[in-house]
């Protein structure tokens, strides 16, 4: 932790918790029956491994966080978080059961404190991540966020080709985006021999959500990396590793770290000016395949 000789009140927040270890992505263990309902079978199917979640991780730092704050919407899952207290004596933890996003919209105002400073990991499984809470984090000045961005598996598969969504994927979406603007980046009316006029959606609608969405992160907080990528066994984009954060020094060093993973790079260019890939692919950065 870049922080550790500073005399801060190191806070760390982790919603969407789990019991602390989690099986691997691609089982999604946890998941609710809506979730469920978006994934193929290689989701379903995968072999389960057992890898240590988010919280043992935390807990388990040479240099401890001073607080530890741990979110998750299902009692029996709290309730095995609240046996990491055994585990690690010496942690000051705590364990809140109920929906994250308003717990830690509550909890955020409260952490603002002179010398704290805070690191919050925010894993959904779907569009789950309120705007709002960005927002309360953010708003403190105090908080880098680490966001695993469910675009590939989840959130574009909510956003339906005819545009004919279910107003509880749309209220979803909405609170994910923090309105309706999302809606407008990725459908596009197009117009028939006839003259008839129908929505579509646009080929490169998950590049055109990334893309706002790491731009609302980075003039929220100040500073956001570039992501990386997480793929499926198949190469499919499933979700992205995102970083935002106030400080310049943070925003070093999470862009190196994200550097060594699998990277959003522009197209290149033809000579006569046109891209030599669809617009919207994502490839494994170049800088990447020589290191």
């Amino acid at each position: 932790m870049a922080l550790k000789k500073q005399p801060f009140e190191l806070i760390y927040i982790d919603a969407f918790a789990g019991a602390g270890r989690s099986k691997v992505r691609t089982a999604w263990e946890g998941a609710d029956e809506e979730d469920l309902q978006l994934l193929d079978d290689e989701f379903v199917k995968a072999e389960q491994q057992f890898i240590e979640g988010s919280p043992h991780r935390a807990l388990a730092l040479e240099n401890p966080f001073s607080q530890y704050h741990f979110f998750d919407a299902d009692a029996g899952r709290a309730a095995l978080l609240e046996d990491l207290r055994t585990e690690y004596p010496g942690r000051k933890i705590n364990v809140n059961v109920g929906d994250a996003n308003a717990l830690i919209q509550e909890l955020a105002p409260r952490l603002n404190g002179r010398n704290t400073k805070g690191v919050a990991f925010l894993d959904p499984y779907g569009p789950h991540l309120d705007w709002k809470t960005l927002e309360a984090l953010g708003g403190t000045k105090k908080f880098e966020v680490i966001i695993n961005f469910p675009l590939g598996m989840a959130i574009n598969r909510l956003i339906t080709r005819s545009g004919d969504i279910p107003d509880k994927w749309r209220a979803g979406l909405n609170g994910c985006f923090g309105g309706a603007t999302w809606e407008s980046l990725v459908y596009a009316d197009r117009t028939d021999l006839f003259g008839d006029t129908t929505r579509h959606k646009v080929d490169d609608a998950a590049k055109r959500l990334l893309d706002f969405y790491v731009g609302r992160l980075k003039t929220l907080f100040g500073h956001a990396a570039t992501p990386s990528i997480v793929r499926n066994t198949r190469g499919v984009p499933i979700y992205y590793m995102l970083w935002a954060g106030p400080h310049p020094l943070g925003y070093k060093i999470a862009d190196h770290i994200l550097l060594k993973g699998d990277r959003i790079t522009p197209p290149k260019k033809r000579a006569n000016g046109k891209s030599s890939e669809p617009e919207g692919r994502f490839r494994k950065d170049a800088h990447d395949e020589t290191n």
